[in-house]
């Protein structure tokens, strides 16, 4: 779920591991909203703002997640943070990664983004497509 929440541009951190107070200082430190299916640490005195979610199905937790917070995707938002890191992508001038992805691409496409963090390249090719059918089809994504 945090890759497509990070898809969608909204600003999400995901640990596999992490204490429940460690969790819940984040939370607080950082003013975040904690997204759990962990009933019991939602029960501690500690946790503020947090979104218990039922399915284990990332596509149905993101759905879920829509309806419960009322967060709205913006257009304007979509694709803007790296998927692996979550850091604000940022555009990076076409020449400086001729050779950091495929000839096919580089003729094909003349826009592309760059992760500052993990240095990753991003640009909109056809799994872009594949990217806003799926949140479609979650039905949490309306824009063409």
């Amino acid at each position: 779920m945090a890759r497509l929440m990070r898809m969608l541009g909204f600003d999400t951190l995901y640990f596999r591991q992490i204490e429940d107070s460690d969790l819940i200082d984040l939370s607080l430190k950082e003013k975040r909203t904690i997204l759990t299916r962990d009933t019991k640490l939602v029960e501690k005195v500690m946790v503020k703002d947090f979104v218990l979610i039922e399915s284990d199905d990332p596509d149905k937790q993101l759905s879920e997640l829509m309806k419960k917070s009322g967060l709205t995707p913006d257009e304007n938002d979509f694709l803007s943070r790296c998927l692996d890191c979550n850091t604000v992508l940022e555009d990076i001038p076409k020449g400086k990664i001729e050779n950091r992805v495929w000839p096919y691409t580089y003729e094909t496409h003349e826009l592309f983004k760059i992760c500052p963090r993990c240095d990753k390249i991003y640009w909109e090719g056809n799994h872009v497509k594949a990217m806003r059918e799926k949140l479609r089809k979650i039905g949490v994504y309306r824009s063409d």
